[in-house]
C-alpha cells in the first residue's frame, strides 16, 4: 500500500547503480516476456521462480538485496536457506488436524442460489483484472484538484474545475465522511483559489462561480478543523504534511476572493509544520516521498532524485504534475507528459487516487478467492506478472512505489496458497521485535500489515522450515501484539482501512490459522461484535451498510464459528441474512464507497467485487 514514512527516514533502495527496467503500467497493459511464470504450475507441486546470481528479477527488474536491516545503511547478508527442515513433532499434527478442520466445515452454512454462475462471474473478474491494472480505481478530489492547481496547461483544465463544483457538497464540504473529509476538502478549495489568481487569460468557468465555492469550501474546511479538537484528524497517508502543504497555499492565496480580508486557516489541533519543513529542507530525495511530491515545492520541478517509471512518479498524477512543473513542457512526447494526457483523458478530465495497485490487487484476490474456495488453477494468471524473487527481493504495491512489507507478505501467501511457495527471507528486515512495520521506517504500525505477514509466515512454517524455531518465535510475537490491539468490543482498526470490519477479517483470520488456541479469547470477542453489530437489511458497515464490509463480516464469522459450536446457529442465521443482502445489491454493484485509506478515502473496485464473490462462494462450502 502507499509509503507511510518518517521525514527524512526513507532509505533509498540500492539498485546496483543501474535503474529498474520495464516496471510501468504500459509495460504491463503491453503483455510481459516473462508472462508464463505460473504456466507450468501443477497443483500439489512448488515452482519457485529463480533469480540471477546478482538478486534480479528474470524479466530485468532490478531489485533491493536481500538482507536484514541493522543500524545506518548496512545490511547482514542473510544465510543461504538450508535443505528442508523436519517439522517438530506435533507440526504435522497440527496441520493436519487443522486440514480436517476446513474440510469438515465446506459443507453449506448457506442456501446456495441456484440462477448465480459462480465460475463465470470468477472467470470474467479474473479476466478483468488482466486486463485493467490501474485497479478499476475511481476519480478522485485531492489528485484531481492537485493537477488544477499544479498543471494548468494541461489538456481538460476546465473540465477538472467542473468535477470539483460538482462534486461539492452542500455543507461545501468534498471527500469521505466526518474528518475523512479534511483533505479533500483542503485539496479543491486550495485549487479553486489558484483558478481565480492566475495570470492572464481566460478563466475556465465564471469568476463567480469559483469564488463562491471557494468561500464555501473555506467555510467547510474552517468548521473540519474545529472539529479536530473533539476528535483526531484521520491518519490518511502523511496527513501531517499534506493538511500543512495544503493550508499554507490556502492562506498564501485568500486575497483572491476579494471583498476584504479573511480569516486565515489554522492547522488542526495537535498538528504543526514541522514535519513539512523537515521534508521540504531536504528529506524528499528518498523513494517513500515519491507519492507525494507535490507537497515539496519548487524543488520538485524536475528532481533527478524522482525518476519517472514510464512516465509517472511514485503512482500519483499528482506528483507527475508536481515533477513537470506548472509550465507546460517543451517536449509534448514526453513519457510524463502523455501519461497525464491519458491519465485524464480516461476520467474526462479527472484522474484517480493512485495509477495502479496492480501488485497488491491481484495477489490480495487470488488469496481472497483461494480460501474461499475458488480452484487454484482459475486464479493462477493474476499471479503471472508479479515480481519474480519475492521471498528473497520482496515486492511494491505496483511499478513505481517503493518496496515495503505488506505487499510482499501478500504475494508471498498468494503463491502459497496456489502452490509455488517461497521463503519469505525478506520479510526479516521488518521485525521491529515486538511487530513487524510496514515500511522502514513508519510512521505508525499497521495491524493489517502484521496479519498479512502473520500469514505469510505461518504459510511457511507449514512447510517445516529448517529454521523453525525462528519462524515459530515471529508468529507467537506477531500474535501476541495483534491480541493486545484489539479493542475492547472484540474489533480491530487500521491505517490503511477505515473500516473496522476489514481490519477485524484480517487479524482475526489470521490468528485463527496461525495462533488459535493462544487468541480463542480474543477471537470469541470478535464473533460477538460481529453478531451484534448487523444491520436490520443483513448488511455491515461502519456507517451506512455496504457490500464490501459485508463481505468481511460474513468471511470471518464463517471461519470462526465451526459446527457445533455453541453460537453456531446465530452465526448461521447472520450469515444467511448478510448473503441475502449481497446477493440483493453486492454482485451487480458497479460503485462502492471509498473506505481505503491513501491521501484520502479510494474504492478499489475489482478488489471489492473480488471480496463479495469470495463472501459468497464461501459460504457455499
Amino acid at each position: 500500500m502507499p509509503p507511510d514514512p518518517v521525514p527524512g527516514h526513507g532509505r533509498p533502495y540500492d539498485h546496483g547503480g543501474r535503474q529498474p527496467a520495464q516496471r510501468g503500467l504500459p509495460h504491463l497493459l503491453g503483455g510481459l516476456a516473462a508472462r508464463p511464470r505460473l504456466d507450468h504450475l501443477v497443483p500439489g507441486r512448488p515452482r519457485v521462480p529463480e533469480a540471477d546470481p546478482a538478486g534480479h528479477h528474470s524479466e530485468g527488474l532490478a531489485v533491493r538485496p536481500a538482507g536484514v536491516l541493522l543500524s545506518g545503511d548496512h545490511y547482514r547478508q542473510p544465510r543461504r536457506p538450508g535443505p528442508a527442515g523436519r517439522p517438530r513433532p506435533g507440526d504435522a499434527a497440527v496441520v493436519a488436524a487443522r486440514r480436517q478442520h476446513h474440510r469438515l466445515r465446506r459443507a453449506p452454512r448457506v442456501s446456495a442460489p441456484t440462477d448465480v454462475d459462480f465460475d463465470r462471474l470468477v472467470a470474467e473478474l479474473v479476466e478483468r483484472v488482466l486486463d485493467d491494472p490501474t485497479g478499476a480505481l475511481g476519480p478522485s478530489v485531492y489528485e484531481t484538484a492537485r493537477l488544477v492547481s499544479l498543471a494548468p496547461w494541461l489538456d481538460g483544465d476546465a473540465a477538472r474545475v467542473r468535477y470539483l463544483l460538482d462534486e461539492q457538497r452542500s455543507d461545501g464540504s468534498w471527500g469521505g465522511p466526518g474528518g475523512y473529509a479534511l483533505v479533500p476538502t483542503l485539496s479543491a478549495t486550495e485549487a479553486l483559489l489558484a483558478v481565480l489568481g492566475r495570470e492572464g487569460g481566460e478563466l475556465p468557468l465564471p469568476p463567480a462561480a469559483l469564488v463562491e465555492a471557494a468561500r464555501r469550501g473555506l467555510a467547510a474546511a474552517a468548521a473540519l478543523v474545529a472539529c479536530s479538537a473533539e476528535e483526531p484528524v484521520p491518519s490518511t497517508v502523511v496527513f501531517f504534511m499534506v493538511i500543512p502543504a495544503l493550508v499554507e497555499g490556502i492562506n498564501a492565496r485568500l486575497a483572491v476572493l476579494g471583498g476584504g480580508p479573511v480569516q486565515p486557516l489554522a492547522l488542526p489541533h495537535g498538528l504543526t509544520d514541522e514535519a513539512l519543513r523537515g521534508l521540504r529542507g531536504g528529506a524528499w530525495r528518498n523513494p517513500l516521498a515519491g507519492h507525494y511530491l507535490e507537497i515539496v515545492g519548487p524543488a520538485a520541478v524536475g528532481a533527478a532524485e524522482m525518476e519517472p517509471v514510464d512516465g509517472v512518479v511514485g503512482c500519483s498524477a499528482a506528483a507527475t504534475a508536481a515533477w513537470l512543473g506548472p509550465r507546460e513542457p517543451a517536449d509534448p512526447a514526453h513519457p510524463s507528459v502523455r501519461f497525464l494526457r491519458q491519465a485524464q483523458e480516461r476520467g474526462s478530465g479527472a484522474v484517480a487516487a493512485m495509477t495502479s495497485i496492480v501488485y497488491y490487487e491481484r495477489a490480495w484476490i487470488a488469496g481472497n478467492l483461494a480460501t474461499a474456495g475458488v480452484e487454484r488453477e482459475v486464479l493462477a494468471p493474476l499471479l503471472k506478472e508479479l515480481p519474480g524473487d519475492v521471498g528473497r527481493s520482496g515486492a511494491p504495491t505496483a511499478p513505481g512505489f517503493a518496496y515495503e512489507a505488506e505487499t510482499s507478505a501478500i504475494v508471498l501467501t498468494a503463491l502459497a496458497r496456489l502452490g509455488a511457495p517461497q521463503e519469505p527471507e525478506y520479510l526479516w528486515q521488518y521485525d521491529a521485535r515486538s511487530h513487524f512495520m510496514s515500511t522502514i521506517p513508519e510512521h505508525e504500525p499497521s495491524t493489517t500489515t502484521n496479519a498479512h505477514i502473520l500469514e505469510a509466515l505461518g504459510c511457511h512454517l507449514a512447510d517445516g522450515p529448517a529454521e523453525g524455531d525462528r519462524y515459530r518465535d515471529a508468529v507467537a510475537r506477531i500474535a501476541s501484539w495483534l491480541r493486545d490491539r484489539q479493542g475492547p468490543d472484540g474489533s480491530w482498526s487500521d491505517k490503511w482501512h477505515a473500516s473496522p470490519y476489514f481490519a477485524t477479517m484480517r487479524c482475526a483470520l489470521a490468528l485463527h490459522r496461525y495462533a488459535g488456541p493462544a487468541s480463542a479469547e480474543a477471537l470469541g470477542r470478535s464473533v460477538d461484535w460481529l453478531l451484534h453489530r448487523q444491520h436490520e437489511d443483513g448488511s455491515w458497515g461502519r456507517w451506512d451498510g455496504t457490500p464490501e464490509e459485508t463481505a468481511y463480516a460474513i468471511r470471518t464469522l464463517l471461519e470462526l464459528t465451526a459446527d457445533g459450536d455453541a453460537r453456531s446457529e446465530e452465526a448461521t442465521q447472520a450469515v444467511h441474512r448478510g448473503c441475502a443482502f449481497l446477493l440483493k445489491q453486492g454482485l451487480d454493484a458497479e460503485h462502492h464507497p471509498p473506505l481505503w485509506i491513501g491521501k484520502e478515502l479510494y474504492a478499489p473496485g475489482h478488489l471489492v467485487h473480488a471480496a463479495v464473490l469470495g463472501a459468497l462462494i464461501a459460504a457455499r462450502r
